[in-house]
């Protein structure tokens, strides 16, 4: 299948807001949205990474974006048009802004709420996008701005991207589809303008599905704290490793790490009551089997552009958005590779394309990954009898190799305050209906 590129028009220009622009998705979402000609404010903390971004993208007048030589969409420049701003005032962000998007790591996502809602955003009613969410933020973020302040939560972040400098994106590759959850009291026309905007997205009024669908806390803490002494070693000497294929591919104790975390999941899901793929006791092979087939049937006589193969896509996979999937049921969907029963977790690893190159070790993987993802749902686990011994491990190590326990550090997602009651009908979404919501 070959589909053309051709730049999104959208039938209605949104004001965005963009906190932490200058951040590697920051660059990526800025390129999109000017590309598409929306107006974006993207905003950059005053430090001295944040002046020189914001200064860089003013001096140039816009941004460069770069894309992999094999692919058909050009590398580029994208002017900012004349009602786009990039620049400190999170005010003027806050006024002017049908919609803000939090590009920044999720352990400052409570932080920038707090900020934003002393710049005014509670005048403004303005849904806020967690790009991504990692797992249950938004509940922190009702405690600083409100219960059922509209938020969107994303799965994943859109997109596998670099920034070779500043203001210059390289977006290696758009996700194909992500599950996004309305979480709190939206309009429709809002829910219709975002849905425009990411057409790529398996929408649910389920939050377990972005929660517990977060292969963040697959993927990056496990490798990274279990190769922590030979990823130090490279950093002092310069040293490249290529994090996913010598750190899991290479590795297969690692990826039956991945596997005990990613069942752990699953599980979670299974115990409140949401559909899942993939877990042991209940794999559903031949449903995904068959949803996937049909799926490559679809793609493979398409032939219109690619918002409309994006949008087809979304429908056929409806079903994974009310769900919580196995990692490799994620690699299928989310980059095509194909789902292989009983596949070793490493080798499935390796067979995918977009690991296979510039992959490297990043510090969030730990710094935000372990308290915003994989802390909450250890801690999930364990309120519904969960087996979560191999996450417990994983984070102890952490807490030792970084000289602090994480469990209690400032941006730990512990879910003190949280019962389990509480945790099932935000998880299933009933939540809402006890809110109000229609």
């Amino acid at each position: 299948m070959k589909v053309r590129w051709k730049k999104s028009k959208m039938t209605k220009k949104l004001n965005i807001g963009l906190v932490g622009a200058s951040t590697k998705s920051g660059h990526a979402f800025l390129a999109d949205f000017l590309d598409s000609e929306h107006n974006v404010y993207g905003y950059a903390r005053e430090s001295e990474h944040g002046k020189d971004f914001v200064s860089t993208i003013n001096d140039q007048g816009g941004i460069f974006l770069q894309r992999p030589e094999a692919f058909e969409e050009q590398s580029r420049f994208i002017p900012l048009n004349t009602d786009s701003i990039v620049g400190h005032n999170l005010e003027q962000l806050v006024q002017n802004s049908d919609v803000i998007i939090l590009a920044h790591p999720a352990i400052y996502q409570v932080e920038s709420a707090e900020k934003l809602r002393g710049a005014g955003i509670l005048n403004h009613k303005s849904p806020i996008v967690l790009a991504p969410s990692r797992s249950f933020a938004t509940p922190y973020l009702w405690e600083v701005l409100g219960h059922n302040y509209p938020v969107v939560a994303f799965s994943t972040c859109p997109y596998s991207c670099k920034t070779p400098e500043t203001g210059t994106s390289f977006i290696k590759r758009r996700k194909r589809n992500w599950v996004g959850s309305w979480e709190g009291d939206f309009k429709d026309s809002t829910k219709e303008e975002l849905a425009e905007i990411w057409p790529q997205v398996l929408w649910t009024d389920i939050p377990g599905a972005t929660t517990l669908n977060n292969i963040g806390a697959i993927f990056h803490p496990a490798p990274y704290i279990l190769a922590w002494d030979e990823i130090q070693e490279a950093n002092r000497h310069n040293q490249t490793i290529s994090y996913y294929m010598e750190l899991i591919a290479d590795r297969t104790e690692v990826g039956e790490v991945l596997e005990d975390i990613d069942q752990m999941r699953l599980g979670i899901a299974e115990s409140v009551g949401i559909p899942t793929f993939g877990y042991k006791q209940n794999p559903r092979e031949d449903e995904w089997r068959d949803l996937m087939a049909h799926l490559r049937s679809s793609e493979e006589h398409y032939q219109y552009g690619i918002e409309g193969l994006r949008s087809m896509r979304a429908h056929q996979l409806k079903k994974i958005g009310q769900a919580v999937v196995g990692f490799p049921h994620w690699l299928d969907y989310t980059y095509g590779v194909e789902r292989v029963p009983n596949e070793h977790p490493s080798q499935t690893i390796g067979r995918t394309p977009t690991y296979q190159n510039r992959s490297v070790p990043q510090s969030r993987y730990v710094e935000e990954d372990v308290p915003a993802s994989l802390l909450p749902l250890e801690s999930i686990a364990k309120k519904f009898g969960v087996d979560c011994e191999t996450a417990t491990m994983i984070i102890d190590q952490y807490s030792q190799k970084a000289g602090f326990n994480v469990r209690h550090s400032q941006n730990a997602r512990n879910l003190q305050g949280f019962d389990k009651e509480f945790l099932t009908s935000y998880l299933t979404g009933n939540i809402f209906h006890k809110m109000g919501r229609s």
